[in-house]
Protein backbone atom coordinates (compact mmCIF):
# COMPACT_ATOMS: atom_id res chain seq x y z
CA UNK A 1 0.00 0.00 0.00
CA UNK A 2 1.15 3.75 -0.91
CA UNK A 3 2.25 5.91 1.75
CA UNK A 4 -0.34 8.98 1.35
CA UNK A 5 1.47 11.80 2.33
CA UNK A 6 -0.28 14.05 5.05
CA UNK A 7 -1.86 17.41 3.84
CA UNK A 8 -0.31 20.08 4.67
CA UNK A 9 -1.76 22.99 6.40
CA UNK A 10 -1.71 26.46 5.24
CA UNK A 11 0.19 29.13 6.86
CA UNK A 12 -1.82 31.13 9.39
CA UNK A 13 -2.40 34.85 8.03
CA UNK A 14 -0.92 37.50 10.11
CA UNK A 15 -2.95 39.79 12.23
CA UNK A 16 -1.64 42.90 11.56
CA UNK A 17 -4.16 44.94 13.35
CA UNK A 18 -2.06 42.95 16.39
CA UNK A 19 0.75 45.00 15.56
CA UNK A 20 2.58 47.30 18.02
CA UNK A 21 1.25 50.90 17.78
CA UNK A 22 4.75 52.01 17.96
CA UNK A 23 5.10 49.60 14.80
CA UNK A 24 2.22 50.38 13.24
CA UNK A 25 3.27 54.63 13.72
CA UNK A 26 6.77 53.75 11.71
CA UNK A 27 4.44 51.67 8.81
CA UNK A 28 2.43 55.00 8.37
CA UNK A 29 5.67 57.17 8.54
CA UNK A 30 6.70 55.08 5.75
CA UNK A 31 3.47 55.17 3.65
CA UNK A 32 3.39 59.01 4.26
CA UNK A 33 0.45 61.26 5.08
CA UNK A 34 -1.50 60.66 1.66
CA UNK A 35 -1.88 56.72 1.83
CA UNK A 36 -2.31 57.05 5.54
CA UNK A 37 -5.71 59.68 5.25
CA UNK A 38 -6.80 58.44 1.85
CA UNK A 39 -7.33 54.92 3.43
CA UNK A 40 -4.81 53.36 5.10
CA UNK A 41 -5.49 54.55 8.73
CA UNK A 42 -9.13 53.37 8.16
CA UNK A 43 -8.64 49.72 8.15
CA UNK A 44 -9.36 48.34 11.94
CA UNK A 45 -9.73 50.50 15.26
CA UNK A 46 -6.27 50.00 16.13
CA UNK A 47 -4.87 51.14 12.70
CA UNK A 48 -6.92 54.35 13.45
CA UNK A 49 -5.24 54.80 16.91
CA UNK A 50 -1.66 54.60 15.13
CA UNK A 51 -2.83 56.99 12.72
CA UNK A 52 -3.52 59.89 15.22
CA UNK A 53 -0.47 59.52 16.62
CA UNK A 54 1.40 63.46 16.46
CA UNK A 55 4.61 61.42 15.62
CA UNK A 56 3.41 60.06 11.95
CA UNK A 57 2.60 64.06 11.03
CA UNK A 58 5.69 65.08 11.47
CA UNK A 59 6.04 65.23 7.96
CA UNK A 60 3.55 65.92 5.61
CA UNK A 61 3.89 65.84 1.72
CA UNK A 62 1.12 66.00 -0.62
CA UNK A 63 2.98 66.62 -4.01
CA UNK A 64 3.23 64.57 -6.88
CA UNK A 65 0.46 62.01 -6.14
CA UNK A 66 -1.62 60.64 -8.23
CA UNK A 67 -4.46 60.28 -5.70
CA UNK A 68 -4.43 64.22 -4.84
CA UNK A 69 -4.70 64.79 -8.65
CA UNK A 70 -8.08 63.49 -9.00
CA UNK A 71 -9.89 65.09 -5.92
CA UNK A 72 -11.08 68.72 -5.95
CA UNK A 73 -8.79 70.98 -4.57
CA UNK A 74 -11.60 72.28 -2.06
CA UNK A 75 -10.94 68.30 -0.67
CA UNK A 76 -7.64 67.98 -0.47
CA UNK A 77 -6.76 71.38 1.39
CA UNK A 78 -9.62 70.13 3.83
CA UNK A 79 -7.27 66.94 3.86
CA UNK A 80 -4.33 68.33 4.60
CA UNK A 81 -5.64 70.38 7.46
CA UNK A 82 -6.50 67.05 8.97
CA UNK A 83 -2.84 65.81 8.35
CA UNK A 84 -1.91 69.33 10.00
CA UNK A 85 -4.63 69.40 13.03
CA UNK A 86 -3.11 64.98 13.45
CA UNK A 87 0.48 66.60 14.28
CA UNK A 88 -0.42 68.53 17.35
CA UNK A 89 2.12 70.90 16.32
CA UNK A 90 4.88 68.82 15.54
CA UNK A 91 4.62 69.31 12.27
CA UNK A 92 8.51 69.90 10.88
CA UNK A 93 7.95 69.23 7.35
CA UNK A 94 5.05 70.49 4.33
CA UNK A 95 5.39 70.02 0.69
CA UNK A 96 2.32 71.18 -1.59
CA UNK A 97 1.83 71.11 -5.18
CA UNK A 98 -1.12 73.50 -6.81
CA UNK A 99 -3.69 73.24 -4.42
CA UNK A 100 -2.29 75.55 -1.33
CA UNK A 101 -3.84 78.99 -0.90
CA UNK A 102 -2.73 81.64 1.40
CA UNK A 103 -5.63 80.84 3.68
CA UNK A 104 -4.57 77.17 4.19
CA UNK A 105 -0.70 78.68 4.64
CA UNK A 106 -2.07 80.59 7.26
CA UNK A 107 -3.72 77.65 9.35
CA UNK A 108 -0.33 75.67 8.48
CA UNK A 109 2.05 78.50 9.96
CA UNK A 110 -0.15 78.89 12.91
CA UNK A 111 -0.17 75.76 14.46
CA UNK A 112 3.61 74.35 13.30
CA UNK A 113 5.64 76.31 15.54
CA UNK A 114 7.95 73.66 15.06
CA UNK A 115 8.30 74.08 10.92
CA UNK A 116 11.74 73.23 9.62
CA UNK A 117 10.99 72.71 5.88
CA UNK A 118 8.43 74.44 2.95
CA UNK A 119 8.30 73.18 0.10
CA UNK A 120 5.80 74.68 -2.32
CA UNK A 121 5.38 74.16 -6.17
CA UNK A 122 3.23 75.94 -8.51
CA UNK A 123 1.22 77.51 -5.85
CA UNK A 124 1.03 81.30 -7.38
CA UNK A 125 -0.46 83.43 -5.40
CA UNK A 126 0.16 82.03 -2.12
CA UNK A 127 1.81 85.04 -0.68
CA UNK A 128 -0.49 87.93 -0.63
CA UNK A 129 -0.21 90.65 2.13
CA UNK A 130 -2.45 88.86 4.44
CA UNK A 131 -0.53 86.04 4.59
CA UNK A 132 2.98 88.05 5.00
CA UNK A 133 1.19 90.15 7.71
CA UNK A 134 0.70 87.02 9.26
CA UNK A 135 4.19 85.21 9.15
CA UNK A 136 5.09 88.95 10.95
CA UNK A 137 3.45 88.61 13.53
CA UNK A 138 4.33 84.91 14.13
CA UNK A 139 7.50 84.48 12.63
CA UNK A 140 8.96 81.05 11.62
CA UNK A 141 11.72 80.73 14.46
CA UNK A 142 12.38 76.80 13.48
CA UNK A 143 12.29 77.47 9.40
CA UNK A 144 15.89 76.51 7.90
CA UNK A 145 14.50 75.64 4.33
CA UNK A 146 12.43 77.11 2.14
CA UNK A 147 11.58 76.55 -1.85
CA UNK A 148 9.05 78.33 -3.85
CA UNK A 149 8.48 77.05 -7.24
CA UNK A 150 6.39 78.88 -9.55
CA UNK A 151 5.58 81.15 -7.06
CA UNK A 152 4.20 85.26 -7.65
CA UNK A 153 5.54 86.30 -4.91
CA UNK A 154 7.97 90.47 -5.25
CA UNK A 155 11.12 91.24 -3.91
CA UNK A 156 9.21 93.04 -0.80
CA UNK A 157 7.55 89.94 0.29
CA UNK A 158 10.09 88.06 -0.01
CA UNK A 159 12.68 90.37 2.37
CA UNK A 160 9.68 90.39 4.67
CA UNK A 161 9.13 86.57 5.20
CA UNK A 162 13.05 86.46 5.54
CA UNK A 163 13.37 88.71 7.97
CA UNK A 164 10.77 86.40 9.81
CA UNK A 165 13.26 83.63 9.18
CA UNK A 166 16.07 84.64 11.74
CA UNK A 167 17.72 80.52 11.26
CA UNK A 168 17.18 79.98 7.49
CA UNK A 169 19.34 77.46 6.01
CA UNK A 170 18.25 77.29 2.87
CA UNK A 171 16.36 79.63 0.07
CA UNK A 172 15.70 77.84 -3.30
CA UNK A 173 13.32 79.81 -5.95
CA UNK A 174 12.46 78.71 -9.36
CA UNK A 175 10.41 80.33 -12.10
CA UNK A 176 9.55 83.03 -10.16
CA UNK A 177 8.57 85.89 -12.44
CA UNK A 178 7.60 88.49 -10.20
CA UNK A 179 11.36 88.45 -8.71
CA UNK A 180 12.32 88.83 -12.19
CA UNK A 181 10.15 91.43 -13.10
CA UNK A 182 10.41 93.19 -9.98
CA UNK A 183 11.90 97.24 -10.01
CA UNK A 184 13.54 96.67 -6.39
CA UNK A 185 16.79 95.00 -6.82
CA UNK A 186 18.31 92.31 -4.36
CA UNK A 187 21.50 93.68 -3.07
CA UNK A 188 22.46 93.12 0.39
CA UNK A 189 21.73 89.69 2.68
CA UNK A 190 23.93 89.37 6.03
CA UNK A 191 23.90 86.05 8.04
CA UNK A 192 25.79 86.54 11.30
CA UNK A 193 26.06 82.71 12.06
CA UNK A 194 29.65 80.83 11.85
CA UNK A 195 28.77 77.64 11.37
CA UNK A 196 25.72 78.08 9.31
CA UNK A 197 25.25 78.69 5.11
CA UNK A 198 22.47 80.21 3.47
CA UNK A 199 22.33 79.06 -0.07
CA UNK A 200 20.58 81.32 -2.36
CA UNK A 201 19.90 80.38 -5.69
CA UNK A 202 17.36 81.87 -8.00
CA UNK A 203 16.62 79.68 -11.10
CA UNK A 204 16.94 81.90 -14.85
CA UNK A 205 17.85 84.81 -12.99
CA UNK A 206 21.19 87.05 -13.01
CA UNK A 207 20.68 88.16 -9.16
CA UNK A 208 23.86 86.65 -7.38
Amino acid sequence: MEDVAAPQSEPTARDWSLLPMDALASIFVRLGAVEVLMGAGLVCHSWLEAAKLPDVWRTVVFENHKVLYQKDETVVRATAKAAVDRSDGQLRVFAGTRFVNDELMEYILERSPSLTTLRLEFCGYVFTKRLVNAIRESPLLQLRNLELDGAYITVGELTDILESCPILEVLLLRHCPMIYDDDEPVETMTIDRDDEMLWLYFSDCEYD
